[in-house]
Order: C-alpha cells, then structure tokens, then sequence
C-alpha cells in the first residue's frame, strides 16, 4: 500500500476535537487526506444534530474541495443513568447525538459519493452493544441501531461504489475513559482480554483508516469489533 493512500481525498470526521475522532482525524491527514472536523468544539462549530447545520458545512467543504470521499461518524455521548432515572429529554438527547447525526452526516455527503460513484463511510458503534452494559440504556440503544443502519444502507449503496461499514470499539483509554466513570473499570478489562493491555485511540484510528482506505473496496456492511479480544462477534 503506499505511504499515504488516501492522498487527495477529503474526510469528514464528526466529534474529531478529542479522543477517537482527534486521534482518527490525526490518522487520515498522515495517510494524506484533507480532514473536516465537525464539532461544537470546532472552528467553525458544527452542531450534527442540527440538519440545516450539517447540511450548510457539508455544502462548504464542496465548494472548498469539490468531493466527499470519506466520513466517519464517531461523535457520540454516553451519560450512565439508571432506567428509572432517565427521562426522556435525555434520552432524546443521547439518539439525537449518537444516531440522528448518523443519519443526518450521512443523508448530506450520500449524493456527491453518488455522483462520483466512490465513498467510504465507517459509523463508530460501541462493544457495549455485545454486552448489555447496565445503566446505559439510551447509549446502547442509540449504538445498536447504527449497526442496523450499516447493514440495511451497505445493500442500497454497494451499487453506487460506497462502502459502509461499523466499528464497535471496546473500553478505549481516552480521557474522558480515563478522567470519568469507566476509569476503575480499565484495570478489570484488560484482565479480561485477550490482549492484556488499555485500548488506545489510535488502535480504533487505525482501524478506521483501513476501512476507508481503497484496499477495503470489498469490505461493505460488516461491524468490527476494536477490544483486544474482550467479545468477540
């Protein structure tokens, strides 16, 4: 493969200002790809809830760039509330973060890709999925249907030259992993895995730059699960 694969092309990585997105961001430049970040946290701040907000910054990287050849849809919340205390406004909250923008992102750079006849779109899931995580409810909830949605878009996009695929990633050692309420469960994990170590963000970045590369033309529709071995699909 050469050195930077993906020279050229043009990437949207949506909650690229920290963790996975960052670190995935980070990994498509060096593979030679111009990144968009859509973020609040961003320059400009694009809210991927917001449909006339996507829709806006998805038509000026166009303009800029003429093409959308990647997106990754990584941005997600994931707030730990028991059932009972769960209300519905959050609940909307964490499916408008997690999924609506998947669908949103999606549904704006669909017809470039189209029209070009070439894309690759990676949606970041979650293991949590494999697991049943307690207190979690609208997250998992929210990552199960992006593994739905991959697989029912891959059919309808194939034709079109666009891959869709999904990453589930495990208990990754960001700093909201590490600075939040996951952090006591590191050490359980990496007892648990077959790779005895902390997942990192670039082992998910690394993982994404493969499937979006043209080496995974062939790979459409599949979830791969990024845990060191903690489940396995």
């Amino acid at each position: 493969m050469a050195d930077q694969p993906l020279e050229g092309q043009i990437a949207i990585v949506t909650g690229g200002a920290r963790g996975l997105g960052h670190a995935t961001a980070a990994r498509l430049e060096r593979d030679g790809a111009r990144v968009a970040v859509f973020d609040l946290d961003g320059e400009p701040p694009v809210d991927v809830t917001d449909e006339a907000r996507v829709r806006e910054a998805v038509s000026a990287v166009l303009a800029e760039h003429g093409r959308v050849d990647i997106l990754v849809n990584n941005v997600g919340v994931y707030p730990h509330r028991p059932f009972e205390e769960l209300t519905f406004e959050e609940w909307r909250r964490v499916l408008a973060t997690n999924l609506d923008s998947v669908f949103l992102c999606t549904h704006a750079v669909f017809p470039a890709m189209r029209e070009r006849r070439y894309g690759r779109i990676v949606n970041v899931s979650s293991a949590t999925f494999l697991i049943g995580f307690p207190e979690m409810t609208a997250y998992i909830a929210s990552k199960g249907a992006i593994i739905g949605f991959t697989r029912s878009l891959a059919h309808e996009a194939g034709e079109h030259g666009i891959t869709i695929n999904a990453i589930a990633p495990g208990l990754i050692a960001t700093e909201s992993v590490v600075g939040g309420e996951e952090a006591e469960l590191l050490d359980i994990y990496i007892r648990e895995q077959s790779i005895h170590r902390n997942g990192q963000p670039e082992d998910i970045a690394e993982c994404v730059a493969y499937l979006v590369s043209p080496a995974a033309g062939f790979i459409t529709g599949q979830t791969v699960n990024v845990d060191g071995g903690h489940r396995f699909l």
